[in-house]
């Protein structure tokens, strides 16, 4: 599926560094579209080489939400965190970006609320 989604077009780019979030990850894209459905959006998941199958959860998610809404890139190895928020930065497209742990660690109805309202 081609991206139709133009840069100008996407107003939150939510980054979502991954490391053996597969039971995670389709219960946090599953709580950002809700909180997000009015918005044009993006979910950057960075997968660290998961060793539990993260990166296969991630794909079907990217078959559910559709390709515009969840974008893949994951990295050959576990390199941490903090690049893997800079990895994804190089891809975001939003005009405002998000960064979020997939372990559910931020509260997303006041997170979300709050970017909102800006």
């Amino acid at each position: 599926m081609a991206d139709k989604t133009s840069k100008s077009d996407i107003e939150y780019t939510i980054l979502l560094p991954t490391y053996n979030e597969s039971e995670n990850l389709p219960i946090i894209v599953w709580l950002l579209d809700k909180y997000l459905q009015d918005y044009m959006y993006e979910i950057i998941i960075i997968d660290d080489n998961s060793p539990d199958g993260t990166i296969d959860v991630a794909k079907q998610l990217q078959t559910i939400y559709g390709e515009d809404k969840i974008v893949l890139k994951p990295r050959k190895a576990k390199l941490g965190l903090g690049t893997a928020y800079l990895h994804g930065l190089k891809f975001a497209r939003g005009k405002f970006v998000i960064i979020m742990d997939a372990d559910l660690s931020h509260h997303l109805r006041f997170s979300i609320v709050f970017f909102c309202l800006m």
